[in-house]
């Protein structure tokens, strides 16, 4: 499944949205791979690192490992999960922006240090 095809059909209202951050995450690193997994986009580097949803209308990205992230993981919602955390793409403002970098950031250091 094309993954293009699939943030179209994910959310038809926010697909500007899903691709910015697309392109984050893949800017992000030279060695993330990006696949479909249960119809969802995944992003992984040795392991799954990151996933994108929406979730009743809302675009989001979700990071596998959020509660190790120190101070950034404040700006995550784990409601229901134990580790994996949300940061909604609505109101992209600037600083909303800085953030979701700086999450993206965190996640491949993350990633590249622990496994």
């Amino acid at each position: 499944m094309n993954l293009e095809f699939v943030i179209e059909k994910r959310g038809q209202h926010c697909t500007e949205e899903l691709r910015f951050t697309r392109k984050l995450i893949l800017d992000s690193h030279l060695g993330i791979k990006e696949s479909v997994k249960y119809g969802l986009p995944f992003f992984s580097l040795k392991r799954i690192m990151i996933y994108m949803d929406v979730q009743k209308g809302r675009p989001l990205v979700a990071f596998m490992n959020g509660t190790k992230f120190g101070e950034l993981s404040k700006e995550l919602d784990f409601t229901g999960r134990k580790r994996v955390g949300h940061f909604f793409l609505t109101d992209l403002d600037d600083k909303r922006r800085e953030i979701l970098c700086a999450l993206i950031d965190v996640a491949v250091e993350y990633d590249l240090e622990n496994f």
